[in-house]
């Protein structure tokens, strides 16, 4: 059968004919025209991303093609093709009055409909290759037109004492109303940035993303409510149907297996043997080496004993205290439902390692030294042991990514500069997997259900959030690193079109009723999911997002990631002399920076005054991604007489240049920013409760980033000071702890109590921070972590350069 000829005016029907209902954007001003350059076309609009869609008219990326029996509509637009779908399922022979909408049934089979057709501009693609930006198709189910209800006063409180209220981010049941879909097609719909393929990953960040996040404002929502996207990868989901009514009641479904008294932190006999055997045969090395000897160390003695590092008592433990000191800050393993014995070896041992490298101080040192021991001999060997997985290959499982990523976790910041420098290099393993499978879109990553019910309900909806999870705890990595330690980022923002992490009350929930009822409850108050680059987006024009503490740690990766490509780019156009795009350099770094204010008062108000590891977090985020808008800590650590850095020797002429470029540096304002933040974070850091007497002991901080943020901080700050007033004439003698201590105290109260930053300028002594200096490399140099002992001795070199 011979297909009719695609026409422009009917591909892109949804865009030239709005219908009376569709909700108006504010228009731009008249002198932003975004005209189409087609040969004999000559329309112009108003925005870029109208233009983009209409510019598929002219040249489509894909075609999309109905499947209904004998209909050959085609479309250039996926979401389009999906509502001319729907309309089949829903009016039957009714289908000419396309622009007259109702409720939306949901289609038995919405995949089919969905097979993109081969067009002249883009080759044969599968989803396969690139799974951030494709997914099923959004969900249809029946639901009453949208209403705004006022937030509770009251709210309730889960068991971890999250107010449910507090959050509105939960993905439940998505509203199909008219309005919002015509919302959604109009204003909220996302281009598709930098004309993206399946055949290669964004290692950039496209222009038109760029302009898209700072244009006008998103358009305000009513009190209480989320703005609603019709995504891709909602599709047909059980996780965002109605709950209520599918329960799973198998016998071996999870709620049958949960006893609500079991703590996770417990471990057959049984399993402690499988895994006992595992290491005894698998983790092998050469007899002379030194991992074969720690090996017949650890493994040496009565390993029944309590006492013994492998004990099962002891493997209780270092499961315990992860979940204690760790899980909040990287929640991608659910909590409720997680069984030791039933949880993959390997992933159950990256869960161990990450444990007893936390081990609380309370076990005794000699203890946690040999935890400490453990944790490495174990990651020293995991990697491989994932790598020859069978579920290592693409399509990979969940469990996979879960492993991979503790796993980097511990190797980047809790181990050895070698361990270090593999999981950077084995970074971008881990990246090209998520890519070339479809786990990131809740597909095969999953493990067999026991039961259709239990995946058709909670199961499904768990592992389908905690798949997203993994996504985002991938993507808080990649940039949060590459602002800390000088990599580079290999994601960019825009790649991830996913919900934020869903409720905290919803991921804390013990049982599938306890969902529903939570779900009900949000549901009924007007409670919509966030996209993240919705968030993104408002948090740069300082719209608040109601989202959960880790949602708030992806906004702040996602700021710090679009910093990091946008200071990319604008090097290599000014190394090529081309002029600058999005008004220049001065105009997207004042809106970051104000974004990064936006985004800690938002956070304040969802926190409140309680110390938590939340409110930690906040403090290190916000303190890092100022400062690193000023300076690189190369830079620093280079002016500072690092002879390595990042597997390479630095020579006399990268010390020079590095001099040349601090020394201009410190007479800006962007050093007294970048000084003013430091010495704000540090007060915060020694003023904190958990700190006892003002002593800070980074063996004993669980908190991720804070050692390594304590050190950015102690370099910008040495840094401002020496290259201004120069050693120090004459030094202060501190031979004590308590002299040390006495000094960094006078220093931060001082220098560091300035209200604004320009009130550096002409402040006296801002290089009297010798105390700070010694407080801070005696602690780094006591700790397990080899970077801090790195860090230590470049600390000592600041020293002896005040003392000389």
């Amino acid at each position: 059968m011979v297909l009719p000829t695609i026409k422009p005016d009917i591909m892109a029907e949804a865009d030239e004919q709005p219908s009376k209902r569709r909700r108006r954007s504010r228009r731009a001003p008249s002198d932003r025209k975004f005209e189409c350059t087609h040969e004999g076309c000559g329309k112009s609009y108003s925005r870029a991303e109208h233009l983009y869609r209409h510019q598929l008219n002219h040249t489509p990326k894909q075609i999309f093609r109905c499947d209904f029996p004998n209909c050959y509509r085609s479309f250039v637009r996926q979401d389009l093709c999906i509502r001319h779908r729907e309309r089949h399922t829903t009016r039957g022979s009714q289908l000419q009055k396309r622009d007259s909408f109702a409720n939306d049934s949901p289609d038995e089979s919405p995949h089919k409909s969905l097979m993109p057709a081969s067009s002249p501009s883009s080759p044969s693609m599968t989803a396969t290759d690139y799974p951030f930006l494709t997914g099923p198709p959004p969900p249809s189910s029946k639901s009453p037109p949208n209403t705004v209800f006022p937030l509770p006063t009251s709210t309730t409180i889960d068991t971890a004492g999250v107010p449910v209220s507090g959050y509105t981010d939960f993905s439940g049941v998505i509203s199909q109303a008219d309005t919002m879909l015509e919302f959604d097609s109009m204003s909220n719909a996302y281009p598709i940035f930098g004309g993206e393929t399946y055949n290669r990953s964004p290692f950039a960040m496209a222009d038109d993303f760029a302009a898209w996040l700072f244009s006008e404002p998103l358009a305000p929502l009513g009190y209480g409510m989320m703005p609603f996207v019709q995504n891709q990868f909602y599709v047909n989901e059980p996780s965002y149907n109605n709950f209520c009514s599918v329960i799973p009641q198998h016998p071996m479904s999870v709620t049958s297996i949960l006893d609500s008294s079991t703590l996770p932190a417990i471990i057959s006999e049984e399993k402690r043997q499988d895994l006992l055997h595992l290491m005894a045969t698998r983790f092998n090395e050469a007899a002379y080496s030194a991992e074969g000897k720690r090996k017949d160390a650890l493994m040496d003695g009565d390993l029944d004993s309590d006492r013994h590092v492998l004990s099962l008592r002891m493997m209780q433990t270092y499961i315990g205290s992860y979940w204690f000191h760790f899980h909040t800050q990287l929640p991608i393993l659910h909590q409720p439902t997680f069984a030791a014995d039933r949880t993959p070896n390997l992933l159950l041992l990256a869960v161990m390692a990450i444990g007893a490298a936390t081990l609380d101080k309370a076990h005794g040192q000699a203890a946690t030294e040999t935890a400490a021991e453990l944790a490495s001999f174990i990651a020293w060997h995991l990697r491989w042991e994932i790598f020859m997985d069978a579920d290592f290959r693409p399509p990979a499982r969940l469990w996979v990514f879960q492993a991979l990523l503790l796993l980097e976790v511990y190797e980047k910041l809790f181990s050895t500069r070698a361990l270090h420098e593999r999981a950077h290099i084995h970074h971008d393993t881990t990246l090209t997997l998520m890519r070339r499978g479809s786990s990131l879109i809740g597909r095969s990553s999953f493990d067999t259900p026991e039961s259709k019910e239990e995946d058709e309900s909670w199961t499904h909806w768990i592992k389908s959030e905690a798949t997203r999870r993994v996504a985002f705890g991938a993507f808080v990595l990649d940039s949060t690193h590459a602002t800390m330690f000088g990599h580079s980022a290999k994601m960019v923002a825009h790649e991830l079109r996913l919900p934020l992490p869903c409720d905290e009350a919803l991921w804390a929930a013990t049982s599938a009723a306890e969902v529903a009822r939570v779900q009900s409850s949000l549901q009924s108050h007007g409670v919509r999911p966030i996209m993240f680059l919705d968030g993104l987006k408002r948090t740069l024009n300082g719209q608040p997002v109601r989202t959960n503490a880790f949602g708030r740690i992806i906004l702040m990766a996602g700021l710090l990631s679009v910093s990091w490509h946008l200071n990319q780019r604008d090097l290599q156009v000014s190394s090529l002399g081309v002029g600058q795009t999005l008004g220049g350099r001065d105009k997207w770094r004042t809106a970051l920076l104000r974004s990064y204010d936006n985004w800690r008062r938002d956070f304040d108000e969802a926190l409140g005054p309680a110390t938590s590891t939340e409110s930690e977090s906040r403090d290190v985020l916000h303190g890092l991604a100022h400062m690193a808008s000023h300076v690189d800590i190369v830079d620093l650590q280079i002016f500072a007489g690092a002879g390595r850095l990042m597997g390479r020797s630095i020579t006399a002429r990268d010390y020079s240049t590095a001099r040349e470029k601090t020394d201009r540096w410190a007479t800006k304002a962007s050093a007294r920013d970048a000084t003013f933040y430091a010495l704000k974070f540090l007060n915060a850091c020694f003023s904190d409760p958990t700190v006892e007497a003002g002593d800070y002991v980074a063996r004993d901080d669980y908190l991720l980033n804070r050692p390594w943020v304590m050190y950015f901080a102690t370099l910008v700050v040495w840094c401002y000071g020496f290259a201004l007033d120069g050693p120090l004439r004459p030094p202060p003698a501190l031979a004590t702890h308590a002299d040390r201590q006495r000094n960094m105290q006078t220093f931060l109260q001082r220098v560091g109590g300035v209200r604004e930053p320009n009130e550096l300028e002409g402040m006296k002594g801002r290089n009297e921070c010798l105390g700070l200096l010694m407080i801070l490399r005696d602690s780094f140099a006591n700790s397990r972590w080899e970077l801090l002992g790195e860090a230590a001795r470049l600390l000592d070199s600041c020293i002896a350069k005040l003392q000389s």
